[in-house]
């Protein structure tokens, strides 16, 4: 009996060393085994909670998080502690439809093997401590607030080779995404967070005494600021911070990351004495995560491994739909390189061409910031330079002014601020190409002529368009909409941006009525009494724009946007009502439980 005394007393002491390490905490501090998550992208960024949101790991965190998931994860990490000692932990989350998640997760702190004996000449016995923490978690999305909610439900198991215990205890957390103000030419993103870990725990009765489980309290914040652009994508950089009351202690935890190009994450961070550090690169559907820990006694490091996959079921509408997206990838891979161009034009202060390419851009793929970004930039920054009574760089002024003329179509004052440029330069062959455009084009009076005549026909096109918008023929919008934007792309002058744009967020409303028309068209054609058939009425088809459209709701089918699919293909019919394919994809979207709330 005394041996078996001997033999526990060892293993907790084992254990209460091995928590301590894995803890990192300063001088008098308890903590416990469950004060730090296993997230490897947490710990890289000061075990702050919004730095691994995309981590089913983070369910060990704040719940709540798996609700923003959009594809179903699982990951593996691993704490190599202290002469073999080591954390050990798997966490998986999976979609359960278009706003629920569950998730498992699974951690282990072991002490490695260790030597018992019952005295120096008895032979050795090597055992070893565990600590295990199981999870079943839930989270869902409240619309009407646009806040997420999560529940875990956990048990605690320690087993400590002569002696067992275990307790079940209960987590919950909610988190809130927001749009902030505009920095940099772009929003500032703002994530909030509260958890509660623990606030519901019995207690673990190994030896005489019972162990009591502290509740953790976190509340977690985020701030991603948008910093280099690219053509579909830009950096960020991320600040978090987190508060946690545990143990009647409060706690400060730090982290800053900067993520280049969606693919690779650099993070450091800060708690209570210790200074933490990590990476992450994603590489198709995974993503490898990697931090380490200044300790008092030895860098810790950490790994760790996640894996992503999609929810969607394999069927023809699904291939024919990714056939429309990969066809569409190749003309991006284009106008990616001819983005990259033009930001190569702007950093070499060629903003003249570097304008008349990213215009050629936004005109083609309206939906993509990034080059909108620079050419609203550009347009700006040459305006203040311009109109500005403080600039003493008088190359830059007259640049700026000759620029301005030019947009404006005043090719006189253009030319002027021009010839100045050149005089006091010598000049460049930027400017030397568009001065030859204007002289070389047309006389100066045709120039402005063709503008007026370009401006008044998109004018008329445009009034047409809102006309039909205002007495509710959506279509008619539509068709006269499409028309606007194929003549402004074919006869580019200085308000092609302005019409094409208006014109676009005709369509997009158009298409919204017409949708709310289609449905209340079908309650009102259910209530009807159904004797007599329906007369037929003449309909105009519009082959080449239904099947114009039906393409675009293939590519949003691929994306996941099945609303906007749905709403699209009805468009498709209404242009074309014999179009056969936009029939099926309607029946087989309808059909496939995808549209369901």
């Amino acid at each position: 009996m005394q041996n078996s005394n001997c033999k526990i007393k060892l293993l907790l002491i084992c254990l209460i060393i091995l928590s301590a390490q894995i803890s990192f905490a300063a001088s008098g501090r308890r903590k416990h085994f469950l004060s730090h998550g296993p997230s490897v992208a947490a710990f890289g960024a000061g075990e702050t909670v919004f730095a691994a949101y995309k981590d089913p790991a983070v369910i060990q965190y704040n719940p709540s998080l798996m609700a923003f998931f959009s594809e179903n994860s699982i990951s593996l990490s691993r704490f190599n502690l202290y002469e073999g000692s080591a954390n050990n932990s798997g966490s998986a989350a999976f979609g359960l439809g278009k706003n629920y998640f569950f998730g498992i997760s699974a951690s282990n702190l072991s002490s490695g093997d260790i030597e018992l004996r019952d005295d120096v000449y008895s032979s050795v016995t090597k055992a070893s401590a565990n600590t295990w923490d199981f999870i079943l978690s839930g989270a869902g999305f409240f619309k009407p607030l646009g806040i997420a909610y999560g529940v875990n439900i956990k048990y605690l198991y320690y087993d400590l080779y002569v002696n067992t215990g275990g307790t079940y205890m209960a987590d919950a957390g909610l988190a809130k995404f927001m749009l902030g103000p505009e920095m940099f030419g772009s929003n500032l993103k703002i994530k909030l967070g509260l958890s509660a870990q623990n606030f519901a725990a019995g207690e673990i009765k190994v030896d005489k005494d019972a162990d009591e489980i502290p509740g953790i309290y976190r509340l977690s914040t985020a701030f991603i600021l948008p910093t280099y652009y690219r053509f579909k994508t830009q950096d960020t950089l991320s600040v978090f911070a987190d508060l946690k009351y545990e143990d009647d202690f409060m706690d400060f935890y730090g982290g800053l990351s900067y993520t280049l190009a969606d693919k690779y994450v650099a993070r450091l961070g800060y708690y209570t004495e210790h200074f933490t550090f990590g990476f992450g690169v994603d590489f198709y559907s995974f993503t490898i995560d990697y931090a380490a820990d200044f300790s008092e006694v030895d860098m810790i490091n950490r790994f760790g491994l996640s894996y992503r996959w999609g929810l969607r079921k394999n069927d023809e509408l699904a291939k024919e739909a990714k056939a429309a997206l990969d066809k569409e990838k190749i003309s991006l891979q284009e106008a990616e390189k001819r983005f990259n161009g033009a930001r190569k034009l702007y950093n070499k202060g060629e903003y003249l061409r570097a304008t008349d390419m990213l215009s050629d851009i936004v005109v083609s793929y309206p939906n993509f910031e990034s080059p909108l970004h620079f050419y609203t930039k550009i347009i700006n920054d040459m305006n203040k330079t311009a109109n500005s009574n403080d600039e003493l760089d008088f190359d830059k002024l007259t640049y700026a002014r000759a620029y301005c003329a030019y947009y404006k179509t005043d090719y006189k004052e253009a030319l002027s601020e021009w010839n100045k440029f050149n005089y006091f330069t010598g000049g460049t062959d930027e400017v030397a190409e568009y001065m030859n455009r204007i002289n070389d084009a047309i006389k100066q009076e045709q120039m402005n002529k063709r503008e007026k005549e370009l401006d008044g026909k998109a004018s008329a096109l445009l009034a047409a368009g809102v006309k039909d918008f205002n007495s509710s023929r959506w279509v008619e919008c539509i068709k006269a909409m499409e028309k606007l934007q194929k003549f402004v792309s074919e006869n580019n002058f200085s308000k092609t941006i302005e019409y094409y744009s208006k014109a676009k967020d005709y369509i997009d409303k158009s298409v919204i009525e017409l949708s709310k028309s289609i449905k209340s068209e079908r309650k009102e054609k259910a209530k009807e009494p159904q004797s007599e058939a329906p007369k037929e009425e003449k309909q105009e088809i519009d082959e080449e724009g239904a099947d114009k459209k039906y393409n675009e709701g293939l590519i949003l089918y691929a994306q996941g946007r099945y609303l906007e699919a749905e709403r699209i293909w009805e468009l498709t019919l209404r242009l074309n009502p014999k179009h056969q394919k936009a029939k099926t994809a309607l029946s087989k979207l309808r059909n496939s439980g995808y549209l369901a709330e």
